[in-house]
């Protein structure tokens, strides 16, 4: 059975339902993986461009912090992703992305702050918007799919056609 390329949404939405997905990864993605509850590892095929990565980070709206550690992309405080490190499992091949789960006893502190405070978690009540859960969820994922389609697509793009 030949299995078709997904979109990072469609892959990463299978592995949170399933646990692994039924598509391959899309154009430029070797492997994308669950680490835990809330963070996702996507590991392209060559080192991150982090100037193409903070460019539209900041096209989108969000802060973008660098220094002596690899980008981190920072949402209204909340860190939603960072390229890998030295220390990390693909180095600098690697982007994580940190989403808030739909289960509160899934969350750690950090994402339950992150939760109420991007109106996700009712703090009173622990309620879910679920609205605003997919909102946050996909925001974050959409700035991961505009990174690997202007690195990966936009390039095959002009190469083959």
């Amino acid at each position: 059975m030949t299995r078709r390329k997904g979109t990072l949404l469609g892959v990463i939405s299978d592995i949170f339902a399933e646990n692994a997905s039924s598509f391959d990864p899309p154009v430029g993605v070797e492997l994308i993986e669950k680490v835990n509850s809330d963070t996702v590892r996507v590991q392209f095929i060559d080192d991150v461009d982090c100037d193409l990565l903070c460019r539209e980070a900041i096209k989108e709206g969000y802060r973008v912090e660098r220094g002596r550690f690899t980008p981190r992309i920072i949402y209204n405080g909340t860190i939603i992703a960072r390229v890998g490190s030295q220390s990390d499992p693909a180095k600098q091949r690697s982007i994580f992305i940190y989403l808030i789960p739909f289960d509160e006893g899934e969350m750690n502190m950090y994402r339950k702050v992150a939760a109420v405070r991007h109106g996700v978690m009712d703090p009173r009540t622990g309620r879910m918007n679920f609205e605003k859960f997919l909102e946050y969820n996909l925001k974050v994922i959409r700035l991961l799919e505009r990174y690997r389609k202007i690195r990966y697509e936009s390039l095959s793009k002009r190469l083959f056609h």
